[in-house]
């Protein structure tokens, strides 16, 4: 039997090639909002981490829990989710004890806004945070 011609060859490769860009394409659309969304995780705890840890190194006279709010929204707006400019954030600090210590418990709760949105996410991103304030006295 003969050798099938170059170009049906060709035309067969046409056709795989087309079968299978699609698949991968929802598989790295996947992996990049995947990505996206532990990023941003990850900069909320961050966020709130940082802003708790700037919050309980103020006196309890001077607010530890508003000085940890607006640090917890400036970091955030550094890591671009600016709660100022649209962006429906809730920071929440409450002071409270924990074994007998004075502590700070910060709440911050963040949309999640895809980047393709081709996979399921949360809505929102979340995290708690609570920290003993370092002046006892």
């Amino acid at each position: 039997m003969p050798p099938a011609p170059s170009h049906t060859r060709r035309g067969s490769a046409a056709v795989e090639f087309a079968l299978t860009v699609p698949v991968l394409m929802v598989i790295i659309f996947g992996v990049l909002d995947y990505s996206w969304y532990i990023k941003q995780a990850t900069d909320v705890v961050r966020a709130t981490r940082e802003g708790l840890r700037l919050g309980v190194g103020v006196s309890q006279d001077d607010g530890p829990d508003a000085a940890a709010e607006s640090q917890t929204e400036i970091v955030l707006a550094g890591y671009g989710l600016d709660c100022e400019s649209g962006l429906d954030c809730e920071i929440e600090a409450v002071n409270t004890t924990v074994d007998g210590l004075d502590a700070v418990t910060l709440t911050v709760v963040v949309p999640y806004e895809p980047l393709v949105g081709m996979v399921p996410a949360p809505e929102q991103m979340r995290a708690e945070i609570t920290m003993a304030l370092e002046d006892q006295s």
